[in-house]
């Protein structure tokens, strides 16, 4: 699962931290890649989900959107099921971060990663160079064998050129023929209207060619209180691990 849970924006972001936590509950997933999660005099967001829905939780600062507190730190968040064998933020090209989590399954190590890549519209090269990073971080650890997995807030549709560097070694897990997937749509609420990323699927699930996703489907459209807990609809899939 994977999702950009928009800080403490917005009203109400109390309630909509509790929408969050029932939403991934009833999910049920085994891995939470999470952006736009906070932290505020060394409590994070990330180990308050982790203690509600009984989850290992990781942070990581990064070069996101400020909020208007500057006592509040935005950055990327990974929950796991699974103890976390190795954490660790990596440096992408232009500053941006990845941060991954090593799990142990089996005889082999999942690497879970997320990133956030930037979203302005005029970033193209930028958001390029961050693919290109995330994507040779994915390669290498691919060539030692392990699975991958990376997901988060790419800020790009999946036809865009910033992408291909990424789908050029892991597989995307959303499934078209089911419908269009967007993530960050006009009739959520939240959202700016009139942003060139408006109605497009710009939150990803991608993953190593072996692990084939069974299903794929969107999550937090009004679990609060009819409203949606976030400015972004939440990815989820399931993806067989041996």
């Amino acid at each position: 699962m994977t999702w950009n849970v928009w800080g403490r924006f917005g009203d109400g972001w109390l309630r909509r931290q509790r929408a969050i936590i029932e939403t991934v509950r009833r999910q049920r997933p085994d891995f939470v890649a999470l952006q736009e999660t906070w932290r505020r005099d060394g409590q994070a967001q990330t180990a308050l989900l982790g203690f509600e829905l009984g989850m290992t939780s990781a942070f990581a600062p990064s070069r996101m959107p400020r909020d208007p507190d500057p006592d509040v730190r935005l950055g990327l968040g990974i929950l796991s099921r699974f103890p976390l064998r190795e954490i660790e933020q990596h440096t992408l090209s232009t500053g941006t971060v990845a941060l991954r989590a090593e799990i142990r399954l089996g005889t082999g190590s999942l690497h879970f990663i997320t990133s956030c890549l930037d979203w302005e519209e005029d970033h193209e090269q930028q958001r390029l160079a961050q693919a290109t990073s995330l994507a040779t971080l994915a390669s290498e650890l691919v060539a030692n064998g392990d699975d991958v997995v990376v997901a988060g807030d790419l800020n790009t549709p999946p036809d865009r050129p910033e992408l291909k560097p990424l789908l050029d070694v892991l597989t995307d897990c959303w499934q078209p023929q089911v419908y269009d997937g967007v993530t960050y749509s006009s009739r959520n609420p939240y959202l700016g209207k009139g942003e060139w990323l408006e109605d497009q699927r710009i939150d990803y699930i991608l993953a190593t060619e072996g692990l084939v996703p069974r299903d794929a489907r969107l999550v937090g459209f009004d679990e609060d209180h009819g409203r949606p807990p976030s400015d972004h609809y939440a990815v989820v899939t399931d993806v067989p691990v041996a």
